[in-house]
């Protein structure tokens, strides 16, 4: 479900069509500004990007004509739904039917009174006449209807994470599903490093032998396991970083601040992780105790 941030923004990440027609769904962060009539989205969550780092495509509400369920237009792709602006439809896939629904109705509710007639008609004449200029920092530039529309050149290695609406599988979680070891959970999230305190997006394994991170989700070997002995507690965050959704997995030796897409993900690692843990003590009894329990 899109969930608000700090400043009252509708947020959360979506797969989106970046280029019409081309049937190919890539994982962006979508962020709704009703005070600033502006809906962006951007390569990951902006508080993980450089400062100053701007939006993959931003579309003024203005210029949004509807916002619909687009599952007929696209068989293929669940929880489909489409956005017309500009004389183009933008096609973007939610997380499940709930997400779907939750975006559809926010969009249209901060679009729906912005929308006049004639000035659909003047935008479509500007649409007519894309004007392509170039643009620095791996971007392709795209004036239309006096909005800039930005593409990347070059994509992140997480940029397939998401195609046609399935998330990959690591080789490492394959061999383990053969011998019967499947992951409690799976997902991507965002984590602090533990020297040079930056933000990076990982791939995250949990299951019965502890949780792993990866630098995606088609690498074999794990940067990192964390052992379920080790792991002492798990909470939501509460202390002064500016972010949503962050949590903390604290080890003997040291706490990783994790950060979900969204609050319901953030409680769902939570859980995950506490269940795992306080079942691994149950069948280990002799082990060290956490105050997991």
């Amino acid at each position: 479900m899109p969930y608000l941030d700090r400043r009252g923004r509708t947020c959360g990440f979506l797969d989106i069509e970046e280029k019409e027609r081309s049937g190919k769904f890539l994982r962006r962060y979508l962020l709704l500004d009703k005070a600033a009539g502006l809906l962006e989205y951007y390569m990951d969550n902006p508080l993980n990007l450089p400062d100053g780092t701007a939006p993959v495509c931003q579309i003024n509400l203005s210029y949004i004509q509807n916002v619909f369920d687009a599952r007929k237009q696209r068989p293929k792709i669940e929880f489909c739904f489409a956005i017309l602006a500009n004389s183009r439809h933008y096609f973007m896939q939610a997380n499940d039917e709930n997400d779907m629904d939750g975006w559809v109705d926010s969009i249209n509710n901060a679009s729906k009174i912005t929308v006049p007639k004639k000035n659909t008609q003047r935008v479509t004449k500007q649409e007519e006449n894309t004007e392509r200029v170039p643009c620095s920092g791996g971007y392709r530039a795209e004036i239309v209807g006096g909005m800039v529309v930005k593409t990347p050149i070059e994509m992140s290695d997480s940029d397939s994470e998401a195609e046609n609406g399935k998330t990959k599988v690591s080789p490492s979680t394959r061999k383990k599903q053969a011998l019967g070891l499947k992951p409690v959970k799976t997902g991507f999230c965002v984590k602090q490093g533990a020297v040079v305190k930056n933000w990076k997006r990982r791939y995250f394994v949990l299951d019965h032998e502890g949780l792993s991170y990866y630098k995606s989700n088609t690498d074999t070997d794990p940067i990192k396991v964390i052992s379920l002995l080790d792991i002492l507690h798990v909470k939501s965050y509460t202390g002064d970083l500016p972010r949503d959704n962050l949590f903390e997995v604290i080890t003997t030796n040291r706490t990783f601040l994790v950060q979900a897409d969204s609050p319901e993900e953030m409680h769902s690692w939570i859980q995950a992780i506490t269940d795992t843990v306080n079942s691994f003590r149950k069948e280990c009894p002799i082990q060290r105790k956490g105050v997991c329990d």
